[in-house]
């Protein structure tokens, strides 16, 4: 039992895990540190050991924040013109998402459906510099019995396509999204957690702390600073193929904004009543040690006095790493969707409420049951990769590859009991690798015949050298090529980029463009004989 627990109470850092690393720690402290020459230490560090081509998005969402930072303090990067330029893309991105947010407010104001905004929008609007944080979509909250008014309203707002929201979804499920006219993206939300369904009660203790506020001419509410504060924690505690750490970025903010106005005791209270109170004082504990936050002695033994059971435990921490079956969302939520099922007194099939957490209301055993065998050969095929390893081979299986490993691919496909990802015009594998001498076999569905237009169709660089590819094995499945010591690069990561011309034989009506069918990467050292089978 003792072994259980330390294993529970174990948080793991990005990419195990939902917690920065030393690279993103360093980035959080560049940025928001109030000692100015501990902020530019860290960013120092920072610089040095990430080089700019593998900074992940996690990270890249930061740099908008980063750029001010080094503004105010008188300093430039050495990749100054390309730090400004990304922080002008998040700053304009970010602009645009602030004026449409403007029209949904008063298209919902105009139907006297009261709105609540959350995350990105809510933090622009109150404890952010106007802009200064990065936001891709606007999330906005109204009650459950106005959510299928607001539904309607946005389905005539020419939502792409339009969404049938069944009555199911509005009892068990949290909100959906919604692609508008623009680029312009909305998530609806009926309930403010994901996996935390709140009581009527409890929905409007929310509601009657909010505050008011405004976007341009348009009115809306945001949650006061303590709800605000276990909403970011409760959100950002779990495990996400994009490194999810700008939550404590996040935290920071409504932190130091609300200064001595901060309901240490609600914060308190609410996370006891939600089971939400390791996220909370995890997150508490984090930001006192790496960023110098001032958090009230009693704030934390508020916290620290309450009783976690064991299934709060054990959900904390299976919720908060890397699942087994890759990075498919759908499976990666799974577990936090069972506890969250029981809580709800098991309403209905474990299947069905899956798949409505997912806003998939119709066909949920066809869709769950395809899912499944998805999840299953995901998780076959990230076992089997281990294996390579013990002969001191690195076998990569796209299909479980983070997004942050395999740029520029498609979703996930499956073919029978194999799973691959279309490459686009360039897509790129990001491996970590020991220098040395490699022989490479990269294993492809037998969809494309490489006999006469390998040259001219396919081209490989590893770290920007490129290689000679011969295709082997039945209907040219294995293609081949070989990477000497001195291709590598001074990172500690390395790029395998694959530029293919699209694929001839696309069905009818497929706009992507498909280039090759990738299943698996394997570098095998010199000294190591044999092929991969």
């Amino acid at each position: 039992m003792t072994f259980l627990m330390r294993w529970m109470d174990q948080d793991q850092a990005w990419p195990r895990g939902c917690w920065p690393n030393q690279a993103q720690r360093l980035l959080l402290q560049a940025c928001l540190l109030e000692d100015d020459a501990a902020a530019i230490r860290a960013w120092q560090k920072w610089e040095d050991l990430v080089p700019w081509d593998f900074i992940d998005f996690g990270s890249h969402r930061l740099l908008l924040l980063l750029h001010d930072r080094l503004r105010r303090l008188g300093l430039a990067s050495r990749n100054q013109g390309r730090l400004a330029g990304v922080a002008r893309y998040y700053w304009v991105q970010t602009e645009l998402r602030q004026r449409q947010a403007v029209a949904i407010l008063q298209l919902f104001e105009k139907a006297q459906i009261p709105t609540l905004l959350l995350k990105g929008a809510a933090l622009n609007a109150t404890v952010y510099r106007t802009g200064f944080r990065a936001m891709n979509d606007l999330d906005v909250a109204v009650r459950r019995e106005d959510a299928p008014q607001a539904v309607q309203l946005l389905n005539q707002a020419e939502a792409a396509p339009p969404l049938n929201v069944t009555e199911d979804s509005f009892r068990v499920g949290h909100g959906t999204n919604f692609s508008l006219a623009e680029g312009t993206e909305v998530d609806l939300h009926w309930d403010f957690f994901h996996s935390r369904s709140l009581s009527p009660t409890q929905q409007q203790s929310l509601w009657d702390a909010s505050l008011p506020v405004k976007i341009g001419p348009a009115n809306s509410r945001v949650l006061c600073p303590a709800d605000q504060l276990l909403h970011t924690c409760e959100h950002g505690v779990r495990y996400n193929e994009t490194p999810p750490f700008r939550w404590l970025a996040d935290s920071f903010q409504i932190i130091r904004t609300a200064g001595a106005e901060m309901d240490w005791q609600r914060l308190a209270e609410q996370a006891r009543e939600w089971n939400a109170v390791l996220q909370v004082r995890r997150s508490l504990q984090w930001l006192n040690d790496h960023l110098d936050v001032p958090i009230p002695d009693e704030a934390l033994a508020n916290l620290d006095d309450t009783k976690v059971s064991l299934a709060n435990r054990l959900e904390y921490r299976v919720t908060g790493q890397r699942g087994l079956a890759g990075q498919h969302t759908f499976w990666q939520t799974f577990p936090e969707h069972v506890f969250a099922w029981q809580r709800q007194g098991r309403p209905g099939s474990l299947a069905k409420y899956h798949c409505l957490q997912h806003n998939i209301s119709q066909n949920h055993r066809t869709r769950f049951t395809e899912f499944t065998k998805l999840g299953l050969l995901q998780t076959v095929s990230r076992v089997k990769a281990v294996v390579p390893s013990i002969r001191k081979r690195q076998r990569f299986v796209v299909s479980t590859l983070a997004d942050d490993e395999i740029v520029g691919c498609h979703e996930v496909e499956r073919s029978g009991h194999r799973t691959f990802r279309w490459t686009s015009g360039e897509s790129t594998l990001v491996v970590t690798l020991p220098r040395g001498d490699y022989d490479v076999d990269v294993r492809v569905f037998p969809w494309r015949d490489w006999e006469t237009d390998l040259a001219s169709e396919l081209r490989v660089d590893f770290d920007r050298n490129v290689v000679l590819v011969t295709a082997e094995g039945n209907r040219n499945r294995v293609l081949r090529f070989s990477i000497q010591r001195d291709m590598f690069g001074p990172a500690s990561q390395q790029r395998l980029t694959f530029r293919c011309g699209r694929f001839r034989g696309v069905p009818e009506g497929e706009t992507r463009h498909l280039g090759l069918p990738l299943q698996t990467v394997c570098f095998r050292p010199r000294s190591c004989g044999g092929t991969e089978s």
